[in-house]
């Protein structure tokens, strides 16, 4: 299966801008049918607190752009979306959709950031999900949801073969990025793709290093700080023959499963 993954520098609060860019940098790509295209954590916006910026309308016009993607390249497109706001606040969301419009997925970040007060103006999740696409059972995940292994970990028991994690991740702490993204790789025994943004918004610098591992560990391609999109290879057997060949997942502990 091939996994394309869209690494934009967001222009900040300007949802036309940003789905101009995505097409440009897709437009440049060779995408095979049936491809998984990942954009980052609300990537027609950027990580903004300000609801009036990032939520969506009734009409769910950040959507309407990820459906026509999907449409366009006759592939499953993910990314980050903010719904419209209910009860005082948005849902940072990681949604999916099938070429035929239909919604593959709708998954509500878990851990909010709280030290930018993101649980002050957007409700969490409190459950992982799973969808199938193109022989892999898929477990989306964004951005602070990394630092916690224990929410990643009933995903893959439920059988979760490729994990995406979308996020604004900042520069600061980029390094830890991409070794948990490793360590999620390696304690699921899965695939584990980190789509990350770069460039900067008012506060904050973002050196992308977007990246796909195998279900050993192994980097399979790591971007550099620039705003590109790139396409990579996977195949899913690989998932089934290390889980059969070294069977650790097996031997998870009954009383210590969720």
């Amino acid at each position: 299966m091939q996994i394309v993954a869209v690494q934009i520098d967001t222009v900040w609060q300007n949802k036309p801008a940003n789905h101009e860019k995505v097409r440009s940098l897709l437009a440049a790509q060779t995408i095979q049918k049936n491809a998984l295209i990942v954009l980052p954590e609300m990537f027609d916006t950027g990580f903004s607190m300000q609801l009036d910026a990032t939520a969506q309308t009734a009409a769910r016009e950040s959507e309407v752009f990820l459906r026509d993607i999907a449409k366009q390249y006759q592939a499953a497109v993910i990314g980050g979306v903010v719904g419209p706001v209910s009860a005082g606040k948005g849902t940072n969301e990681a949604v999916a959709f099938a070429p035929n419009g239909s919604e593959l997925v709708r998954y509500r970040k878990m851990q909010p950031f709280t030290l930018s007060g993101e649980d002050l103006k957007y409700g969490a999740g409190n459950a992982h999900c799973l969808f199938s696409w193109n022989g892999l059972k898929i477990a989306p995940f964004v951005c602070y949801d990394l630092r916690f292994p224990e929410i990643f970990r009933p995903a893959a028991l439920d059988g979760a073969e490729l994990i995406v994690v979308i996020a604004s991740w900042p520069e600061l702490r980029s390094e830890h990025w991409v070794r948990l993204l490793q360590a999620r790789a390696i304690e699921n025994q899965a695939f584990t793709v980190g789509v990350n943004r770069c460039g900067t918004d008012p506060t904050l610098s973002y050196d992308g290093r977007s990246t796909v591992f195998d279900p050993l560990g192994v980097s399979l391609f790591e971007a550099d700080a620039n705003e590109q999109a790139f396409a990579v290879n996977i195949a899913p057997a690989a998932v089934h023959q290390w889980r059969t060949e070294f069977p650790a997942l097996q031997d998870v502990r009954q009383d210590f499963r969720p």
